[in-house]
């Protein structure tokens, strides 16, 4: 049953001629405050989906790489009809499905993480990141790791619980600066995935000191000492 006033009714179909019914309405709703409990840092990388500040990782399973062999399956058949039959219409709507599963895969995978860190943190601490030069540099793979929809699902799912999702700028030293010293190390490549601070001697592992910036940052945009 639809519950409230309806303010907008939707009808979309997709290349599968599926049709949906996207309906807009208006109830009134107890209000959500901000609840009490732990903070994450988190830092996105290519080698794992996600690196917490307590040295755990999340990986993705990177669903469009595991359909690669379906999916160049599909396109074959699709190239090898003629154009304008049904064999190639019916081609066409099979590698549609199958990009279809792809997306509802990574989609489901993404709700299922986010309600797991919403139900573990009560601050979730993440950087702002630069997506468009992150494709330039690894393309296929950053869109299959679809950090934007991710984000996205996240802070829904978060405004529901009363969980809080910072943001930090994208242009922070995160990953350049030493989480026991402070001190930066303007020299770090992209390709060093661990290094000594130059001050305190401290060996780092890239992900995790920024996963710890991360949060120290977050909570510090809050008014929150870490």
């Amino acid at each position: 049953p639809v519950e409230g006033t309806i303010k907008t009714l939707t009808v979309k179909r997709n290349a599968l001629e599926e049709i949906y019914l996207i309906v807009v309405t208006r109830q009134e709703c107890n209000d959500i405050y901000p609840r009490a409990g732990k903070a994450v840092g988190m830092d996105f990388g290519l080698k794992h989906f996600l690196n917490l500040d307590d040295g755990s990782a999340i990986d993705s399973p990177q669903w469009y790489k595991a359909s690669l062999k379906e999916l160049r399956a599909a396109h074959r058949a699709v190239s090898r009809c003629q154009k304008g039959s049904r064999n190639r219409q019916r081609a066409i709507r099979n590698l549609e499905r199958v990009y279809q599963r792809i997306s509802n895969r990574r989609r489901d995978w993404f709700f299922k993480l986010a309600n797991q860190l919403v139900r573990d943190n009560a601050i979730i601490c993440i950087e702002d990141l630069n997506l468009d030069g992150m494709k330039r540099l690894w393309g296929r793979k950053v869109s299959d790791l679809a950090f934007a929809e991710f984000v996205s699902i996240l802070e829904w799912v978060a405004s529901n619980a009363g969980t809080a999702v910072v943001k930090i700028d994208r242009w922070a030293p995160s990953s350049k600066a030493c989480h026991v010293c402070g001190s930066v190390n303007p020299n770090l490549t992209l390709k060093q995935r661990s290094w000594e601070c130059e001050c305190c001697h401290t060996i780092l592992d890239r992900d995790v000191n920024a996963a710890i910036n991360i949060k120290r940052m977050g909570l510090a945009q809050l008014g929150i000492p870490a």
